[in-house]
């Protein structure tokens, strides 16, 4: 019987390309086929960017920190903001610590699980599709999606998609109540991207702006130690 929990998600190509990958891979396929019939020299240019989409769409191998209470970055890419916010929405207007990372090109696409912990909420918001330059109008204008995980204790995190000129699709396929572990898949932008980490402001921050980070393997915060029950 399926209890909602998310298994880890299993290769399903010797390249490990992630399931929300393969649209956006087999399309480009498509292209390169004709355009190979059309003239050969072109297709064998768009061969090239297949690899290139194959190695950012792909499943990486990554090592799931095992200290306790430790928050991993959901995106790959460089941090732009941490930031504390004196109330948001994600949290009843309490105060929250926002970490965001940036996916470019060139990085895993793959984005994965924060924290162990069940989804309660994850539903898109329309909007547009504005260049980066000016976060704030991004996160008050831009497509996002909002992905929240709780844990047993009521301790919960945010994982905004937030939608721009490339990246045009904000995937999660996960339902409400389903299960995950810390460190497996958890959606994808496709392409490229912002995700805006949002964590309870009690939370200890491990990261600095400028840093690259991994998704499912950097620590970029910890949330506070959990009290043991009295015996």
């Amino acid at each position: 019987m399926d209890d909602g929990a998310a298994a880890s998600q299993e290769p399903s190509f010797f390249w490990l390309i992630a399931d929300d990958g393969w649209p956006v891979l087999a399309l480009a396929g498509l292209l390169t086929i004709l355009l190979t019939i059309l003239f050969v020299p072109i297709g064998t240019f768009s061969l090239g960017l297949l690899v290139w989409l194959a190695h950012v769409l792909r499943i990486p191998k990554r090592k799931v920190p095992e200290t306790e209470n430790a928050i991993v970055a959901p995106a790959d890419g460089r941090v732009i903001e941490v930031e504390t916010l004196k109330q948001t929405d994600a949290f009843d207007q309490q105060a929250a610590l926002r970490i965001t990372i940036r996916t470019s090109l060139s990085d895993v696409q793959l984005q994965m699980a924060p924290i162990d912990g069940r989804i309660t909420d994850n539903f898109c918001i329309p909007g547009l599709f504005n260049s980066f330059e000016d976060m704030a109008a991004v996160r008050a204008d831009n497509e996002r999606r909002e992905i929240t995980l709780k844990q047993d204790d009521g301790f919960s995190v945010v994982v905004v998609q937030l939608g721009g000129k490339m990246a045009r699709q904000l995937v999660c396929r996960h339902h409400v109540g389903r299960f995950v572990k810390i460190g497996t898949p958890l959606g994808m932008a496709r392409l490229g991207g912002v995700v805006d980490l949002l964590v309870p402001a009690n939370c200890s921050s491990r990261i600095a702006v400028g840093q690259h980070v991994l998704a499912g393997e950097t620590v970029v915060a910890y949330r506070p130690r959990r009290e043991q029950p009295s015996v």
